[in-house]
């Protein structure tokens, strides 16, 4: 992968990270139902500026998830304003690794959204918060795996490549891994191919 490919991959999740975790601060002060804060309203057990909906069960889900995410997206932005990395390898190693940590908190998030749309639209309603969870976990789920499909993919090329280059240096004569391709052409196409880190 090219140095400037990486540096904009690195910049791109950068953004993502810093939108992600925007929107979960933001989330949870902006919470439906709003709080507890007139004294005539505070039942025994609640105490002023408490949640509405803390007690329920798809709350604490979205609590729980959507902190989460906002922490993974802060720990990101902190490493990539914080760390300098020069070398391309650990520059790729760096940003696989940020890209799994994107990955988790974009599911997090998620997760954070359809449990609270359970609260959101009520008991009656049940169905249309049905709807979006499915929606949504089929989205998700064919997203990440056709994600991580072409990280295995990339990874098992890689791996025929190195093979292929040790294999040509080691015996000294240059044999062809296919009958059409040469090893020049296979080293070539690299460049053009897919990353998927």
């Amino acid at each position: 992968m090219h140095v400037e490919s990486l540096n904009n991959a690195i910049n791109s999740s950068t953004v993502v990270a810093i939108l992600i975790a925007s929107v979960a601060f933001a989330a949870i002060f902006n919470v439906p139902g709003q709080y507890v804060d007139s004294p005539s309203d505070i039942s025994p057990g609640v105490s002023p500026g408490q949640a509405r909906i803390a007690a329920k069960l798809p709350f604490m889900i979205f609590v729980v998830f959507d902190s989460i995410a906002l922490f993974i997206s802060l720990a990101v932005v902190v490493v990539q304003t914080s760390v300098v990395v020069i070398q391309r390898k650990a520059k790729k190693q760096m940003m696989a690794v940020i890209n799994k940590l994107m990955w988790l908190a974009c599911v997090l998030i998620s997760v954070a959204f359809l449990a609270l749309s359970y609260v959101v639209v009520g008991k009656d309603e049940r169905w249309l918060a049905n709807l979006i969870t499915g929606i949504g976990t089929v989205i998700m789920v064919s997203t990440l795996g056709t994600l991580c499909y072409w990280v295995i993919v990339n990874h098992i090329e890689a791996s025929k490549l190195r093979s292929i280059r040790r294999s040509s240096m080691t015996s000294g004569s240059r044999s062809l891994p296919t009958p059409y391709t040469s090893d020049t052409e296979i080293l070539n196409n690299e460049h053009k191919k897919l990353y998927a880190v």
